[in-house]
């Protein structure tokens, strides 16, 4: 069969990608990851990294008794003898398992077991930005799938808090990545042990956890706690069991810290993204006024999301798709605890709505959805000095449009019955 001539403008739309994909990744290697490489290995030392939280709680359970672990007076003193930094360090809140990971690692000097971790977490980014990008966009052209992976990577969050500052958020993108495309196969425990990967930081958890439940994905579910149990019994050997008891108790004191409860946040809030420290951080939040308006914002964005998560039952994939995309979307909203570093979950949100809208939004909605994604990638390299400047965190502002925007189209997609229901 003789394929027809294909169109000039086709041709030259190609050629505009192609063109593109090539200079957003030659000034991401240029302007960033080349001079940050050079920079450690130079000096032998990170520029400021959180890794040495995860590095010391492998030296502690390396050189002390496990129920050391979530001492904080030692885990202060660890830290700053690993890597001192202006602000020093706050409690580690991080479950048992985290530590016994990072044991190897304290085996190698500190600067080149960072540089291993920095370099796993472009790799396991990139491997979760590989999965969804088969599993929503498979039919792209090789030059916009290279574009897609070079504007993800210039997320800023990513490549400066995640990577740079040595953080786990590549690994709860890879599981939530691996669980979707687990989920398309049709291998539902498979899904719900990926997601137990995330039991790292729990907080990601807050809303998938509830619309599983609600969709009825019980197998989900189901290996969910098979993966949990599985972590918890991993520890038992090494650590005992008196160490649980002891990371509770550091993550409700923690908690109460962070949110500010009883006092100010000890979190500096201009660089989180939920609404919980954007009330906080801005001028007149913590009003009762301001406490209010939160209140009803959040309780009317999660009303509007138990109702669509009800109603996936009779929708189709592609419904339930984009249901994902609006409680990622929402997870770094509704939250309590939310760091930039942990807003690389907008990308894949981000993804899976760029496809999902091509046969449910219209060419309004689409064009404001597209503005949003350029805003968020743009102001992601903005946000933390204009928050310091104005005492606004313009990325908050930025997912809830983006939340909104996703609430909507699902919401004429269900009145409008214009995704394909499963079959009975």
């Amino acid at each position: 069969m003789i394929e027809g001539p294909v169109s000039p403008i086709r041709l030259g739309l190609k050629q505009s990608l192609k063109d593109l994909h090539y200079v957003v990744w030659g000034m991401l290697f240029v302007g960033f990851i080349l001079p940050f490489f050079i920079v450690v290995l130079t000096n032998h030392r990170p520029p400021d990294a959180d890794f040495a939280e995860f590095y010391g709680l492998g030296r502690i359970l390396n050189e002390y008794t496990p129920h050391d672990l979530y001492n904080y007076d030692l885990q202060r003193r660890i830290c700053e003898q690993i890597h001192p930094r202006i602000g020093g360090y706050g409690p580690l809140p991080y479950p048992p398992f985290v530590g016994l990971f990072f044991r190897p690692a304290t085996l190698l000097p500190y600067w080149m077991a960072y540089t291993l971790w920095v370099l796993a977490s472009l790799a396991l980014y990139g491997v979760g930005l590989r999965m969804a990008i088969a599993r929503f966009l498979p039919k792209e052209p090789a030059a916009t799938q290279s574009l897609i992976y070079a504007l993800a990577y210039a997320y800023f969050p990513f490549i400066a808090y995640t990577a740079g500052n040595g953080q786990l958020a590549a690994v709860g993108f890879f599981a939530v990545a691996l669980a979707l495309q687990e989920d398309e196969r049709g291998a539902l425990l498979s899904s719900g042990l990926a997601l137990s990967l995330c039991l790292y930081k729990p907080t990601i958890l807050i809303l998938i956890l509830p619309m599983l439940l609600v969709t009825r994905r019980f197998k989900v579910l189901t290996g969910f706690g098979l993966g949990a149990l599985l972590l918890f019994l991993i520890t038992i050997p090494f650590e005992g069991f008196a160490v649980w008891p002891d990371f509770f108790r550091t993550i409700l004191s923690f908690g109460a810290s962070s949110v500010g409860v009883t006092n100010h946040s000890i979190l500096p809030l201009e660089k989180y993204a939920d609404l919980t420290s954007f009330s906080s951080h801005l001028q007149g939040g913590r009003s009762p006024v301001g406490i209010a308006v939160f209140l009803c914002v959040s309780l009317a964005a999660l009303a509007a999301l138990v109702r669509l998560w009800w109603m996936a039952r009779r929708h189709g994939a592609a419904y339930n798709d984009f249901l994902w995309a609006a409680t990622l979307t929402w997870t770094l909203l509704l939250n309590v605890y939310v760091p930039l570093y942990d807003s690389i979950l907008v990308v894949l949100s981000i993804l899976i709505t760029f496809a999902a809208t091509r046969n449910v939004a219209g060419p309004a909605v689409r064009r404001w959805l597209t503005a949003t994604w350029i805003l968020i990638l743009v102001c992601s390299w903005l946000s933390v000095p204009l928050s310091r400047s104005t005492g606004i965190q313009c990325m908050t502002l930025l997912f809830a449009s983006l939340g909104i925007l996703q609430l909507v189209c699902l919401s004429q997609a269900a009145s409008q019955e214009a995704l394909i229901p499963h079959e009975k």
